[in-house]
C-alpha cells in the first residue's frame, strides 16, 4: 500500500549523503540518521538508494527475510527505497518529511543531485589509505564554502584535528556504531546537534 499524501505542514528537508571515497560509511550513516529521525524525531522518512551498489537489496533481505519485487520495503517504520534516482525523488517529496539520498561514492555523474540537496553531508575517512582522497575534495571543491557538510567516522583522530586546525573547516565525528538500527547515547547526541544545524 502507497502511503498517503503527507499532512504535515512541515515542508520536506532532503539529505544527501556522498562518500569522498568507497567504503567511508555512507550507507551506515543513512541508516543511523533514518533510525533516529523515525524513532526519535518522529518523522517520516525515507531513504533513497541513489547508487548501484545493491547494498539495499540485501538489506532488505537480512531484515524482512525475503526480497520483494517493489522497489520500497520497510524497516523499524522508515521507508527504503532500492535503486532510487528522480522519479522516485519526485513520488517522495509529498509523502515525507525527510528524504535521505544514499549516492555512494561522490562522482561527477551525480553531483548536481547532490548539490540540489537541502543538506549534504560529504563523508570521509582519515585513516592512512582513505584520508588524501577526502582531503582532495576538500581542496578541490572548498566543500564548506559551498554548504557542504563534512564528516568521518574512521581514522585517526590527530589527522582531523591537524586538518579542521590547518583549514579551519570544521570535521564532523561520526560516533561509531556498530549496529546502524540502534539509537545509542551517542547516536541520539550527535544526530540531536547535526538535525538542528543550518
Amino acid at each position: 500500500m502507497e502511503k498517503n499524501r503527507r499532512e504535515n505542514s512541515l515542508p520536506c528537508e532532503t539529505i544527501g549523503v556522498a562518500g569522498a571515497g568507497r567504503g567511508v560509511g555512507v550507507t551506515h550513516f543513512c541508516v543511523m540518521a533514518a533510525n533516529y529521525l523515525t524513532a526519535v524525531a518522529g518523522d517520516e522518512t525515507a531513504v533513497l538508494e541513489w547508487n548501484g551498489s545493491g547494498d539495499f537489496g540485501r538489506m532488505e533481505l537480512a531484515c524482512t527475510g525475503g526480497v520483494q519485487g517493489r522497489r520500497r520495503f520497510q524497516v523499524l517504520g522508515t521507508d527504503y527505497y532500492k535503486g532510487a534516482g528522480a522519479g522516485e525523488l519526485a513520488l517522495c517529496l509529498d509523502r515525507y518529511r525527510r528524504i535521505l539520498i544514499d549516492f555512494g561514492e561522490l562522482r561527477d555523474g551525480v553531483r548536481d543531485e547532490f548539490a540540489r540537496c537541502g543538506k549534504r553531508v560529504l563523508i570521509g575517512s582519515f585513516s592512512e589509505w582513505q584520508w588524501e582522497t577526502f582531503w582532495g575534495w576538500i581542496e578541490r571543491g572548498r566543500a564548506a564554502e559551498k554548504g557542504w557538510i563534512l564528516a568521518a567516522a574512521f581514522g585517526s583522530g590527530e589527522t582531523r584535528r591537524e586538518v579542521v586546525r590547518k583549514l579551519k573547516i570544521p570535521v564532523l565525528e561520526i560516533p561509531l556504531s556498530a549496529d546502524a538500527f540502534t539509537v545509542t547515547p551517542g547516536t541520539l547526541e550527535f544526530f540531536q546537534t547535526f538535525f538542528m544545524r543550518r
